[in-house]
């Protein structure tokens, strides 16, 4: 009898076990199958997302929302508040392209406040703003500073608006040099390196530039781009080259001092008024100025980057027009 009462037992218990196994199986199944009809709701969210984009930016190509934004003028508004460099000028060249394509844009307001930098960088920025015109106005105003490569940038647009107290000018060439020899003495560091022609490496950071190297480089590499950076104010600003020099020579001036009325500055006038003018030009009372987002920011390392071996394959970088 005691037994067949185990027996029974035994058998219930097993029963038991088998029930929770299956419950637990079925747990798991609807918890998975929960799992997938999640996924696929929110894949087909990704999607229908993704497609409500793609079909919204080429309605916006297309010019499908024209109509409902005729009724207001948008005035694109690019802050050129960096040093010029390469990374920098073609990021504010490709909003730029950007702006034009967007029908909803009636002009651009270029503020200038850059004490420069590359002159390649310059002369690239310079000339796109001149080709840029003939499909879209621009109207330039220099806040802060428009000097040397900055000024470059800011003489391509006429009439050339500044505040009273922005700096401008410095239309010069300048290319630094620190000579880090005793320093490098101290450590232990010495510099090494092979070369194949005379004037292969004119410059390095472990010596002063002799006497026969500053000519080579002053003739070959300073003065001629200074020479094309007076020659391409002129171009800009409608004079002749001899009618700036008396302005260059990396000299700056205060944007209201009379001597330079009429050579480096047109206008006189503040951001207010400037907004204040382009609304009377476009008839309108209903104008946005939007800030166009620049996305491009240096990192921290780069700001401090240093190339102990300076050859001519690095000068370009450390040419500046500051």
């Amino acid at each position: 009898m005691q037994e067949h009462k185990e027996e029974v037992q035994n058998y219930e218990r097993e029963l038991f076990y088998q029930k929770e196994e299956v419950h637990k199986q079925e747990v798991k199944a609807l918890k998975k199958e929960i799992f997938i009809s999640n996924l696929k709701a929110w894949i087909i969210g990704f999607i229908l997302i993704a497609e409500i984009i793609f079909i919204g930016s080429l309605f916006k190509k297309s010019g499908m929302f024209s109509d409902v934004k005729s009724a207001h003028n948008s005035v694109a508004v690019i802050r050129y508040d960096k040093p010029v460099t390469e990374e920098f000028t073609t990021t504010i060249m490709e909003k730029m392209d950007s702006v034009k394509e967007d029908k909803s844009f009636k002009s651009v307001l270029f503020i200038m406040g850059s004490p420069g930098g590359s002159p390649t960088a310059s002369e690239e920025l310079s000339e796109y703003l001149k080709a840029y015109q003939k499909d879209m106005n621009i109207t330039m105003y220099v806040d802060s500073i428009a000097a040397s490569g900055g000024y470059y940038i800011a003489s391509a647009v006429k009439p050339l608006i500044a505040n009273k107290n922005a700096i401008v000018g410095s239309i010069g060439v300048i290319m630094p040099h620190y000579n880090m020899g005793e320093l490098a003495k101290k450590v232990g560091v010495e510099e090494d390196f092979m070369a194949a022609g005379k004037f292969k490496k004119p410059i390095s950071y472990f010596a002063k530039i002799d006497k026969e190297n500053k000519k080579y480089m002053t003739d070959h590499l300073l003065k001629p781009t200074y020479d094309n950076f007076v020659q391409s104010v002129a171009d800009n600003r409608g004079l002749k080259k001899e009618d700036i020099i008396p302005f260059a020579e990396g000299k700056i001036f205060i944007a209201n001092v009379p001597e330079i009325q009429g050579v480096l500055v047109d206008e006189i006038s503040s951001l207010y008024h400037v907004k204040a003018k382009i609304r009377k030009d476009l008839n309108s009372s209903d104008v946005d100025f939007v800030t166009i987002s620049l996305e491009d920011e240096p990192s921290f390392a780069s700001m401090f980057k240093v190339n102990v071996n300076v050859g001519l394959d690095e000068l370009s970088n450390m040419l500046q027009m500051r």
